[in-house]
């Protein structure tokens, strides 16, 4: 049955993901639908990341979420809002640029082989006006954001608990040791999407999700994966002439 620890792992990280996962069930079908109240998803994956690892053990940097020491945790930090977000600057552009470079690589790629499985708009056009950045800072911030945190963040951490690995292998470079960790968050990143809507391309964010699952543990932390499931997304609405 494994170590009491890892028993508490796989206990806390299946309350949490069922909890989670039944209120994303309630916010996107019924009532709830009708009211735009789906919108609290982001919310709600942002309140689930954030209060899982209090309750865990509050070790944030573990989890790959401090976000330049924004949610401190147990190791608790000094400095004022203000100054923790200026000087999270150079880190977050240095995921930005890791993020862009991967992008720069996978999507091509995504591109070529995208309309063989979709019909192409008649046409596309990239305009950054008011909607659009509206709609930038919605996907890095109530989408991606949310869900890394939740998923990368929470989730990967907590199964390579259950799974008795070493906390210090679950840190930067370490992808190998990871494969099992995150292939099982990606498969539940699916299942949640699909929860929402059972789709086939709801299932297929299973893919992607192991690329994010591959950065964060290379990374050490979610930033580099929160740009690039924003950037994907925005990129996948462009191909499809949104």
């Amino acid at each position: 049955m494994g170590s009491p620890a890892r028993r508490t792992a796989l206990w806390h990280l299946a309350l949490s993901y069922l909890v989670v996962n039944g209120l994303v069930l309630v916010l996107s079908r019924g009532v709830a639908q009708r009211y735009g109240l789906h919108d609290l998803i982001g919310a709600l994956f942002l309140m689930g990341a954030l209060y899982s690892v209090r309750r865990d053990d509050d070790d944030t940097g573990r989890y790959g979420v401090t976000l330049g020491g924004l949610f401190p945790g147990a190791a608790g930090d000094r400095r004022s809002l203000v100054t923790a977000l200026i000087q999270s600057v150079p880190s977050a552009l240095r995921e930005l640029v890791v993020a862009l470079g991967v992008a720069a690589v996978v999507l091509p790629i995504y591109a070529y082989f995208w309309p063989k499985f979709n019909v192409a708009p008649a046409s596309r056009a990239f305009a950054l006006d008011a909607a659009r950045l509206r709609e930038i800072a919605t996907q890095l911030l109530a989408v991606a954001l949310t869900e890394e945190l939740y998923f990368r963040g929470y989730v990967q951490t907590r199964i390579a608990d259950a799974l008795g690995i070493a906390r210090d292998e679950t840190s930067r470079k370490s992808v190998r040791v990871m494969v099992a960790p995150i292939v099982l968050a990606s498969l539940l990143f699916a299942l949640t999407h699909v929860t929402v809507a059972p789709t086939l391309p709801r299932a297929v964010v299973f893919f992607p999700g192991l690329l994010f699952g591959v950065l964060r543990v290379w990374r050490g932390g979610i930033g580099a994966a929160v740009f690039l499931h924003a950037t994907s997304n925005l990129f996948e609405s462009w191909l499809e002439g949104r």
